[in-house]
């Protein structure tokens, strides 16, 4: 009997089939078969594939499939892309880049126990941790991603952005069927935002972002901008368990229905002039604004330190609420 072999393919919608056939094909090691657009695994789940990306040791005529043969550069990972496909990176990437389009569900995972610096000093340091950053030399006026359709999740990466824009930049229009851009249902988790302009800026009002266990650092601008008066504004995000430490301001959106919970703000760089927490930027309304803590002292919860709207739910502690290292009260209510 002759031996068969089944045919290789990077993902699963590549698989082919054809009325009255069935398409089979392997997939990271794993086989599917596809009937008239039903995909069926022999065993276990469908997933994306998984590329690689080692900006010390990669080369990008590598099919970036495994650390044995990743690709060089993050835009060579982004161009290779299906529509729930994972990348992996490791080494300093220094590019700013546009995601594509019509690609969802990307996740982009960063390696390292923490995200900490992929510095080459000492020898070593820049082989297992990660950094994404702006090119040596050149112009720099772009943010390092700009995503542009729904579903793109950040994972343990540290950014330290440019001067003029943001590290991630989320882009929504108006345009309508497959011309429609929108970055909403992002997630950004256990990522650290060391340095730069804006960490992350939405510029046209996305919907059902999640920011999560993140750091947010030395950003010149906003920790976390979202664009007033559209109509639209930030819409349902969840902000949770963030530190935000040494920024010059911290959060401003117009909000609608966020759950903004758990998180840690200092004062920032100039109390009394800076925004800390500001959730009706041009607009918002019925926000949960809780167990979150500040810096900021009960003289300067107000304007423009802190910011809410008239239906927000808020019920925080700052740091004149305590009385002889003992909790003494909250501050309840909407901040003017």
């Amino acid at each position: 009997m002759a031996t068969q072999f089944l045919e290789q393919f990077a993902h699963t919608n590549r698989i082919p089939s054809s009325p009255g056939h069935t398409g089979v094909g392997v997939v990271n090691g794993a086989a599917f078969l596809n009937t008239g657009g039903v995909l069926t695994p022999f065993a276990g789940i469908a997933g994306g594939v998984t590329y690689y990306v080692d900006a010390n040791n990669g080369v990008d005529t590598n099919n970036g499939l495994s650390w044995n043969a990743p690709f060089l550069t993050m835009s060579k990972a982004l161009t290779s892309l299906d529509s729930g496909d994972t990348i992996r990176f490791r080494g300093k990437i220094r590019e700013q880049l546009t995601a594509p389009s019509q690609i969802f569900d990307v996740t982009i995972i960063g390696e390292g126990n923490r995200p900490r610096h992929a510095d080459s000093t000492p020898a070593g340091g820049e082989e297992a941790a990660n950094t994404w950053t702006t090119p040596a030399s050149g112009a720099t006026t772009a943010p390092l991603i700009k995503v542009m359709q729904q579903g793109w999740r950040f994972v343990n990466i540290l950014f330290a952005g440019p001067t003029d824009h943001a590290c991630v930049q989320l882009y929504r229009d108006a345009g309508s069927g497959n011309d429609e851009r929108d970055a909403s249902h992002a997630e950004f988790i256990g990522c650290r935002f060391a340095s730069g302009y804006n960490a992350i800026s939405d510029t046209g009002g996305c919907y059902g972002v999640l920011v999560q266990g993140c750091r947010f650092g030395a950003l010149t601008n906003f920790c976390i901008l979202g664009v007033g008066n559209i109509g639209v504004g930030q819409s349902e995000w969840i902000i949770e368990d963030n530190h935000f430490q040494g920024f010059s301001n911290g959060v401003k959106m117009a909000a609608f229905a966020c759950r903004i919970k758990g998180n840690t703000f200092t004062d920032g760089e100039t109390p009394n002039t800076t925004v800390v927490l500001n959730t009706n930027n041009g607009g918002g309304d019925n926000n949960f604004v809780v167990d979150n803590w500040f810096q900021t002292t009960t003289g300067n919860f107000n304007t423009p330190d802190v910011v809410g709207a008239a239906t927000d739910v808020w019920f925080n502690v700052s740091i004149s609420s305590f009385t002889a290292g003992i909790e003494s009260g909250h501050e309840v209510g909407q901040p003017a």
